[in-house]
């Protein structure tokens, strides 16, 4: 792997500019619960793509172990109709391809320049796959990564703005509509997290410039429940804590008192949610 050292900092940054940022959903469970982890139970299963379902099973990975996961994965893809099942060995594949990108990010091996971090992708992507299993998955990823590289270039070669602009435009007329409208909803959300590092009227000022105000007033919305949450859990872990710290409880009766603590402060369709997070908050500590 020394093919990919450098410095660390940038995969996560590039990747948000490929992928769009990552975004807290809550669906209705489906008919699948059997395959789920438990942090997953009041999920759907994304079936948008192959790629999309090999992300899902592998978002698993806080409550599982990566055999528990590929398990999982084949229990769900033979439920499926013959022609709408997925590739077993592509998903082994994938999960052994996600395994080497942590493993480089880890390492602090990731290249800074983001040309030289493309290219690496594209190498890893083709230590793994084949040229058509990289097209099918990695496909539209990669095109986008090279738009923001072909953005950059323009940007810094144009001698005006109103140039810039028109290069960039004819860059863009080029693609598809649905690339085209792929790029901007990946842009468009670059630009929506850069605005959490804002102060909450200036965030609100530049979301409402990015998806106008209705957009904004929601998103603003969800900030507020999501702090609020936040801060709601964060008491209940203290008192939970010392529930299980008090020596003086055997285990049924603290498990009642957690119960006791958890059942007014959270609606029972969040108790799998409050589940897994406990279990993820625990993992941390050991």
């Amino acid at each position: 792997m020394n093919r990919f050292s450098k410095a660390s900092a940038a995969l996560a940054l590039f990747v948000v500019t490929a992928t769009g940022l990552l975004l807290f959903s809550v669906f209705d469970a489906d008919s699948h619960d059997s395959v789920k982890v438990s942090s997953q139970l009041d999920t759907q299963i994304d079936k948008a793509s192959e790629l999309d379902t090999f992300e899902y099973f592998i978002s698993g990975f806080v409550d599982s172990e990566a055999d528990t996961i590929e398990q999982r994965f084949e229990h769900y893809n033979q439920q499926l109709d013959g022609s709408d099942q997925l590739e077993p060995e592509l998903f082994d594949k994938y999960m052994r391809y996600k395994a080497a990108l942590a493993a480089l990010k880890r390492n602090g091996d990731v290249p800074v320049d983001f040309q030289d971090l493309h290219q690496q992708i594209l190498l890893m992507q083709s230590e793994f796959f084949t040229a058509d299993e990289q097209e099918r998955l990695f496909g539209e990823e990669n095109l986008l990564r090279e738009l923001a590289l072909t953005k950059k270039a323009i940007k810094e070669s144009a001698q005006t703005p109103e140039e810039y602009q028109q290069r960039w435009e004819n860059e863009l007329s080029q693609l598809s509509p649905e690339l085209q409208n792929s790029f901007r909803n990946a842009t468009v959300l670059t630009a929506l997290n850069d605005t959490n590092a804002m102060d909450s009227q200036s965030q609100y000022i530049a979301r409402e410039a990015l998806v106008g105000s209705e957009a904004a007033e929601r998103l603003m919305t969800l900030d507020q429940k999501r702090a609020d949450f936040d801060l709601q859990f964060d008491s209940y872990l203290i008192a939970r804590t010392d529930i299980l710290n008090n020596a003086s409880f055997n285990d049924a009766e603290k498990a009642q008192a957690i119960n006791d603590l958890r059942e007014p402060l959270f609606d029972k369709n969040q108790w799998r949610r409050i589940e897994a997070l406990e279990r993820i908050h625990d993992n941390q500590g050991e």
